[in-house]
């Protein structure tokens, strides 16, 4: 089939649809993915900090932190999924 120029051209959205919490789109390239769980492996270490000092802490942090876990796990397996670099 006969697809335009533009059509192709359009931006991927799915970075901004990982950020607004679907769990199907996820980032698409490897930098995506790497930002990405650099962000929650930060979110995961503030949370830890935060329940192990007793501070201020809620159940809701726990709740966020082993969701966060979660998606760090998932994260980590498309990063070993994609393919090699060529050097």
């Amino acid at each position: 089939m006969y697809q335009t120029m533009e059509g192709n051209a359009r931006p991927h959205r799915t970075a901004q649809c990982f950020a607004e919490g679907s769990q199907y789109s996820m980032p698409a390239t490897q930098a995506e993915l790497l930002r990405t769980l650099q962000s929650v492996s930060d979110d995961i270490m503030r949370l830890a900090g935060k329940l192990h000092a007793g501070r201020d802490a809620t159940d809701e942090d726990a709740v966020t932190i082993t969701e966060q876990q979660e998606l760090a796990q998932h994260l980590i397996g498309q990063l070993l999924t994609m393919p090699a670099s060529q050097p």
